[in-house]
């Protein structure tokens, strides 16, 4: 889901990181209807199924989970795994994902900040949240640290278009061509890299999938 997270961004006025919040918090009724008719449930079902299949003591995080979708198209692909940790920014978003997935553990956090007691992950999945940071470099490195030697992470990026242009209006999210975004996962540390872009509607015009493993 889209989401600001300011932990490595330039200091921002208190008021823009609240206001921003308190939309999601608004929309979280809405959103996953509205993720769904544009498509954004298959397109991640697409994604899911091209990411190996963990083990079945596997730990999995979700960051920036807004109402869950992303996580739930993992276990839908995947089976539950041993743990499930969604993180958000919005209480609100978190709520709802937490009624979607009543046993995954639930942290109201941002991207990068330090999260107690939380063991290195083998899957960290993650949809449209880096490119709401001034420093998206490092928040991959952030996501990179999450995990395990040999852990996966799936990755869902705004790309240019100019249906992009158009969220961007109301969010101010960066996008990345495939080749950067690539070259970006191996700055980070990543290899094994892969795009995998969406097959249809919305969700092929604004964004692209990535694979990547740490190794």
């Amino acid at each position: 889901m889209l989401r600001l997270t300011p932990d490595f961004a330039r200091p921002r006025p208190q008021s823009k990181a609240s206001t921003l919040r308190s939309i999601y918090d608004a929309a979280s009724t809405g959103w996953q209807d509205g993720i769904s008719r544009l498509g954004f449930i298959e397109a991640y079902a697409h994604l899911m199924h091209a990411a190996p299949p963990p083990g079945p003591e596997a730990r999995v995080m979700d960051v920036g989970t807004g109402t869950g979708a992303f996580a739930q198209s993992w276990v839908n692909a995947h089976g539950a795994p041993k743990s499930l940790t969604l993180t958000d920014i919005s209480p609100a978003m978190l709520a709802a994902a937490a009624k979607r997935l009543p046993r995954a553990r639930t942290i109201p956090t941002a991207l990068g900040a330090p999260i107690p007691d939380l063991p290195a992950q083998d899957v960290v999945i993650c949809a449209h949240v880096i490119e709401h940071l001034d420093d998206p470099n490092m928040a991959l490195k952030w996501l990179f640290e999450q995990l395990v030697p040999g852990g996966t992470l799936v990755l869902a990026l705004s790309r240019p278009h100019w249906c992009t242009a158009l969220v961007r209006w109301r969010w101010g999210n960066a996008a990345y061509t495939p080749e950067t975004a690539r070259g970006m996962l191996q700055q980070a540390g990543f290899n094994q890299i892969s795009s995998h872009p969406f097959p249809a509607g919305p969700p092929a015009r604004v964004s692209c999938g990535y694979i990547a493993r740490r190794p």
